[in-house]
């Protein structure tokens, strides 16, 4: 897998962590690309703080949303 396909999704993927919020894979992507990280693969490997990391969920009793659009993401519906 090449960093691009790392960076803006592969075989399921969920979403992204940045900045400690949770965000949807098309919220995630405009970060990526607004920060220009597909050009500079080094920080592909760095934290969430600076990069946003790519995210698959399991199971969980916990709803998740994406901090900046809404979209569901994970969770019991209950």
């Amino acid at each position: 897998m090449t960093t691009r396909d790392m960076l803006l999704g592969g075989s399921g993927l969920d979403g992204y962590a940045f900045n400690a919020d949770t965000y949807c894979i098309a919220c995630g992507q405009e970060i990526i690309v607004s920060l220009n990280l597909i050009a500079i693969p080094e920080y592909l490997h760095s934290d969430t703080d600076h990069v946003p990391q790519p995210i698959f969920f399991g199971e969980s009793d916990q709803q998740q949303y994406c901090c900046e659009c809404g979209e569901y993401l994970y969770g019991s519906a209950e």
